[in-house]
């Protein structure tokens, strides 16, 4: 799909929680009411979390969904084991500790329809030069600061593990880093917080600086999320 950046949504101005829900404003919504959905199983199989209206106010709800529509053998296709399920993933699951069978999938983003079309997509983080990084890690340098995904699983689990491994920089370096994860997951939808604690920085020739420490949680505090969207 060809796309055009339209608009660049820089804030939020509140933003509230409620077990699983989050409500919320966007400024610089592109004045049409959307719906906000996540697609672990594929836009076919898209499932509707809330709505965000002309005025860019927005209400998403990750709890209490129905997966039932959802055909097992399709869950199979997208699911994969639990440390493939994360942006930062350990060495190997040896690395990642007992639970890296579990079967799970993750969701980068949340994605705006419109009369049932791809409208949209929103990243959520607490800085907003964090986006040029999400979109092409390769090219552009991290920084410090959070990001938050959404990760589903089928049962009740709890993370706590972490792992250091040496990360391949050029022919010459490589680098040590760590991903701490202490998480409580439920059933269905769960937030996952990302935080960055120490970038790398990288020499000129080599890759873009990249995080070296990172936090991996339970939301914490959603009025840090900055709702930015780009629009199709």
């Amino acid at each position: 799909m060809k796309t055009t950046l339209l608009t660049l949504l820089v804030a939020t101005v509140w933003t509230t929680v409620v077990s699983q829900q989050i409500q919320g404003e966007i400024r610089s919504h592109p004045k049409k009411a959307m719906d906000m959905v996540l697609m672990p199983f594929g836009l076919d199989h898209s499932i509707s979390t809330g709505t965000v209206d002309k005025n860019g106010a927005f209400s998403i709800d990750l709890g209490s969904k129905d997966f039932q529509n959802v055909p097992q053998e399709v869950k199979s296709m997208f699911m994969s084991d639990l440390y493939f399920s994360f942006h930062f993933n350990c060495g190997d699951g040896d690395d990642f500790g007992e639970n890296h069978d579990v079967p799970a999938a993750r969701v980068d983003y949340v994605r705006l329809l419109q009369k049932d079309q791809w409208a949209g997509t929103v990243f959520l983080v607490s800085e907003e030069k964090l986006i040029p990084w999400l979109e092409d890690e390769a090219y552009n340098p991290a920084v410090v600061g959070k990001f938050w995904e959404v990760v589903y699983l089928e049962g009740d689990l709890k993370v706590n593990t972490s792992c250091t491994f040496p990360k391949f920089v050029d022919s010459d370096t490589n680098v040590e880093v760590t991903y701490a994860y202490q998480l409580d997951l439920k059933p269905g939808f769960n937030w996952v917080e990302y935080q960055i604690e120490e970038v790398h920085q990288t020499e000129e020739g080599q890759m873009a600086s990249f995080p070296s420490k990172v936090n991996i949680t339970n939301l914490s505090d959603p009025s840090e999320m900055l709702w930015i969207g780009k629009y199709y």
